[in-house]
């Protein structure tokens, strides 16, 4: 008769097949996460041992019924088969799934070649040594990658006395959340180091982001940036606007690093449409790290931050999950595995209380006029909703109003546009599949102005030109005809009758 520990009258929440070493690590895991556990083993001498640990150990054969009643398996949450002979972790798979149905079954498994044999078996996750030893692996190469381009770029900064650490203007989440961890990472080092920006902070989830994370940034104009040793550009492949406008060729040698993650192909997606420059900031650079690949700047900060031991600190960690969760629409655009990894690392660490209050700032009375004229001036034409919301101050006050309208019934395109400084301004943005509105907003306006942006979310610029001269209600209407007819040729559908 198998013979069981002290504490087994306990219903356990996880139970462990074999107790070698791989079974003894997770067992210790498991138990340092204060979770209950009961080992089963046929070694009495090994079983021994692990009673004066502590834990609850049922001796006998896994794959008798009795034994795993006696762990009871019934009951378990998660079952670890773990034992180093394949045909017994088989058939003890088999008698798990006829003792409880809903377990999460974890096997280890020798012969890779028997992986999907233990699936059809019922295994939920099927291990094998050589592929975690793989994994782990190219993990480490991830590490060693990160920590040397995190290496590489401390050793620019150390060369110089003060920096200005420089976003792309108008700075987003994203932009804003990389330069304060940048500056984060740098803190150790003899250098003086600001966060600098052109344009506007605008929109109110921005400007909540500053606020409430007590985020020190400095206007480009209220300093003088020949007073920089050098310029790190964050979350932009293009030199930032204010850089080429007030420094222009006293740039060279001056731009020390460059991070971003926008393809430079596209112009750097939708933030270039603005607010970069003709000027390709990752030739010019000393130290680069671009990767199109990664749905956010942020994640690449955060695995410099994790690669080189900071401890990061609430402020920095809300701010590298907003920036995140911002520019993946929170994991629905052009998410990678990296950013998920660097979401699970900052998601502990962050303040989600704050987050909660940058995500629902109140809405500033000029961005609320422009939010009615959207509605008000709304035509729907199919799924597609245009609107025209007449001149403006506040550019950030088009992105808002069109998220606004994507939730309407029977709308998955909207298309918010208006005149902001002598400029026509585009924002865009749908939930319709089968359309990539960044292409979309290029081919329609690339040929006029500049645009760019993301499969959900695209933005255009385009000078008024001729109609700069024309009255105010005329441009207008004039504009308004112009964007819509350009639109509904790329689409390649005829405009039909309006309605609402």
């Amino acid at each position: 008769m198998p013979t069981v520990g002290a504490g087994a009258s306990t219903i356990p929440l996880h139970v462990i097949l074999g107790a070698g070493s791989v079974g003894h690590v997770v067992a210790d895991a498991l138990r340092d996460r204060g979770e209950d556990v009961v080992i089963v083993d046929c070694d009495e001498n090994r079983a021994e041992v692990l009673k004066e640990q502590g834990f609850d150990v049922v001796i006998g054969d896994v794959t008798e019924r009795e034994v795993l009643e006696e762990a009871g398996v019934e009951e378990a949450v998660t079952v670890y088969v773990l034992t180093p002979d394949d045909d017994v972790n088989a058939r003890a798979v088999e008698l798990i799934r006829r003792l409880n149905e809903s377990a999460y079954v974890v096997v280890r498994v020798a012969d890779e070649d028997r992986v999907e044999e233990f699936n059809e078996l019922g295994a939920d996750e099927v291990l094998s040594p050589n592929q975690l030893l793989v994994e782990k692996l190219l993990y480490n190469i991830d590490n060693v990658r990160n920590r040397q381009k995190a290496q590489e770029l401390l050793a620019v900064f150390e060369r110089v006395d003060s920096v200005a650490i420089v976003p792309h203007n108008n700075p987003d989440p994203d932009s804003i959340a990389s330069a304060v961890a940048l500056q984060e990472l740098v803190s150790e080092k003899d250098v003086h180091v600001d966060i600098v920006y052109g344009g506007e902070i605008g929109h109110q989830e921005n400007k909540a982001l500053v606020n409430m994370l007590d985020i020190e940034m400095m206007r480009a104009s209220e300093v003088d940036l020949d007073e920089y040793d050098g310029f790190a550009i964050v979350d932009t492949p293009t030199v930032p606007k204010v850089l080429e406008e007030e420094l222009g060729d006293d740039l060279d040698g001056r731009i020390l690093a460059v991070i971003d993650h926008h393809d430079s192909s596209s112009n750097g997606g939708m933030m270039s449409v603005s607010e970069g420059s003709s000027l390709d900031a990752l030739e010019l650079a000393e130290f680069t790290d671009h990767r199109p690949e990664v749905g956010a700047t942020s994640t690449i900060l955060t695995q410099y931050l994790k690669t080189m031991g900071k401890d990061v600190d609430r402020r920095t960690a809300t701010a590298l999950l907003y920036g995140i969760r911002t520019d993946t629409l929170n994991f629905t655009r052009n998410v990678s595995p990296e950013d998920l990894k660097a979401a699970a690392f900052l998601y502990p660490r962050a303040d989600h209380e704050v987050l909660a209050k940058i995500e629902s700032p109140d809405i500033s009375p000029e961005t609320l006029d422009v939010l009615g004229e959207a509605i008000r001036n709304r035509t729907v034409v199919r799924s597609y909703l245009f609107s025209n919301v007449g001149f403006v101050k506040n550019e950030d006050a088009l992105p808002q109003a069109a998220d606004y309208l994507l939730n309407l019934e029977g709308v998955h395109t909207v298309i918010v546009f208006g005149v902001v400084n002598g400029k026509i301004k585009i924002s865009a943005r749908t939930d319709d599949i089968r359309l990539n509105l960044g292409e979309v907003m290029r081919e329609a306006f690339g040929d006029v102005g500049s645009a760019g942006g993301h499969s959900k979310a695209a933005a255009a610029e385009i000078p008024l030109g001729i109609f700069k001269d024309v009255q105010k209600d005329e441009v207008l209407e004039l504009v308004e005809e112009a964007v819509r007819k350009r639109i509904f040729k790329v689409i390649g559908i005829e405009e039909e009758e309006e309605g609402e």
